[in-house]
């Protein structure tokens, strides 16, 4: 799928091929390569009947996507058997790698077999650089991600690919016949058939499983839109607060907007003065207005009241009302208490922000799209699938007000987080259907901003992923949003209302190089 400079027709190429339920649960996401533009000539094995292939699972149990609990074993043993029924005459090796040293038994097969298909069933981020090592041999090669599963791995891997000028062709699917369709151009291999001649033949067969795109026929929703002028200025003078990463009190400028940095001791010093009464206030207010509480104990639900308001005195003290915070680590690392995901949810309900993970890309562009429509964002983990032209925007923050504070409320129930710790409490948002959304995410460190558009079609209730799985049906060209994962990470910032235009304009006002990405 990326625009391999080697090549002029694979899939999702900017000038390249015009584009033309879950399977038990669950599905894929693909991608086929080769190395030189000149190509490797397949191994002397490839003139017998049989095409041999390393299977290559990437994978290690106890992963957070899917979730922990997940039988990795038992899917790949799945896994094996579709591809052997669905594929005459291709001999499927397979080949687990738990770890970066395990990759070696992949690499060491080069010469006994004619091409790889590796299969990221996890989100096990050591293991990305897999993906470029295995390519980088020369061996046709198949890329698959367990959708809902290794699909960041998947994603930030297949882009380094692209970047390398590897040719190459990204697949992401929930309809595991589409997996099948491409593996068997394993089985017409021939002696002197190049890896770039296989991975364009992939190519063909993988884009005649697109779903069209639809009509887009959204609901009306008018959205008030500042003056770019003045959303430029207003981001200029924009403050927010970086906690638990950099130099504690340094500061930073980022496209005119400047982030402070702030240790997780002060932090905590907050959070022990805070009123444990006015914790469990907070907390009874998420459980009465919650559609229920699924897992978490009020325990917690009470911890993550102090947590907000020990965050509501730190804006107080730095006079903003932007957070963004390491809560994985810090909590994975004992410097904090609980997770601050149902306090950001009232962050961004009422006016402000409360971004995960202390990202400052996630920061600016949500300040971007509160300044310019007035409406809270939401950061998610994009899953693509071109079997139904959709995306899923899954993470465990988000706001309930998508139209903004004055705006109606939309349901959520109160979950653990995608890690299923007990101790962890999180806002599933059912976030409204049937509106324009527009998604993007900046990078500051190279001028440059992404932007798509999906509609909303519907929420995921998947158990695995992330709690929040806003579904959108992809305005454009899916097969064009692949290869630039690397540069603008996993994340991305969605946005209600159709506002491609104006969002563009801000960013090119702020000094941005724009890329759309469908």
């Amino acid at each position: 799928m990326c625009h391999s400079r080697h090549y002029g027709s694979c899939v999702g190429c900017r000038h390249g091929l015009t584009r033309r339920s879950f399977i038990k649960g669950c599905g894929v996401a693909l991608a086929t390569g080769g190395w030189t533009a000149s190509g490797i000539s397949l191994t002397d094995e490839s003139k017998k009947k049989t095409v041999r292939v390393g299977l290559v699972f990437l994978s290690k149990p106890g992963s957070s996507w899917p979730h922990p609990k997940f039988d990795v074993e038992a899917r790949e043993k799945e896994i094996q058997k579709l591809l052997k029924d669905g594929c005459p005459g291709v001999e499927f090796v397979p080949v687990p790698v738990r770890s970066p040293g395990d990759v070696q038994k992949a690499v060491s097969m080069k010469d006994k077999v004619d091409g790889y298909l590796v299969y990221v069933v996890t989100l096990t981020w050591p293991l990305t650089a897999a993906i470029t090592t295995i390519a980088k041999l020369g061996r046709p090669i198949v890329v698959a991600d367990e959708y809902l599963g290794g699909s960041g791995v998947f994603m930030v891997g297949y882009s380094r690919i692209c970047r390398e000028g590897i040719p190459a062709c990204g697949v992401a699917t929930t309809r595991m016949s589409d997996l099948v369709a491409v593996a068997r151009c394993f089985a017409d291999l021939k002696p002197g058939t190049t890896s770039e001649a296989f991975a364009q033949k992939c190519q063909r067969v993988y884009r005649k499983t697109f779903a069209p795109v639809g009509k887009m026929k959204c609901l009306a929703d008018h959205v008030k839109l500042t003056d770019i002028g003045q959303a430029v200025s207003r981001f200029r003078k924009s403050r927010f607060l970086i906690v638990g990463r950099g130099r504690s009190g340094q500061e930073q400028d980022f496209l005119g907007a400047r982030g402070t940095y702030i240790g997780f001791d002060e932090f905590n010093a907050l959070y022990k003065q805070v009123d444990r009464q006015q914790a469990a206030v907070w907390a009874e207010k998420w459980i009465r207005e919650a559609d229920k509480v699924v897992e978490p104990a009020p325990e917690w639900i009470r911890k993550a009241g102090a947590v907000y308001l020990a965050n509501l005195e730190l804006l107080k003290r730095y006079d903003t009302d932007t957070v963004t915070m390491n809560c994985l680590g810090g909590f994975g690392a004992g410097k904090l208490e609980a997770y601050p995901c149902l306090g950001f949810m009232q962050l961004l309900n009422d006016g402000g922000h409360g971004v995960c993970e202390a990202i400052p890309d996630d920061t600016l562009s949500m300040l971007m799209a509160r300044i310019l429509t007035g409406r809270p964002s939401y950061v998610s983990d994009p899953v693509l699938d071109t079997a139904k032209n959709q995306v899923v925007y899954a993470h465990c923050v988000a706001t309930t007000k998508a139209f903004g504070t004055k705006g109606p409320s939309n349901m959520y129930r109160i979950r653990t987080l995608h890690d299923l710790d007990p101790r962890g409490t999180c806002a599933q948002s059912f976030l409204p259907v049937g509106y324009m959304t527009t998604s993007f995410r900046t990078n500051f460190a190279r001028k440059t901003m992404i932007i798509h558009q999906a509609r909303s079609v519907g929420n995921l209730d998947a158990p695995r992923g992330c709690r929040t799985q806003l579904v959108g049906e992809v305005r454009g060209d899916i097969g064009r949003m692949f290869d630039q994962w690397d540069r603008f990470g996993w994340h991305r910032v969605t946005v209600y209302g159709d506002v491609k235009g104006p969002l563009t304009e801000f960013g090119k006002a702020l000094g941005l190089r724009v890329i759309e990405e469908a």
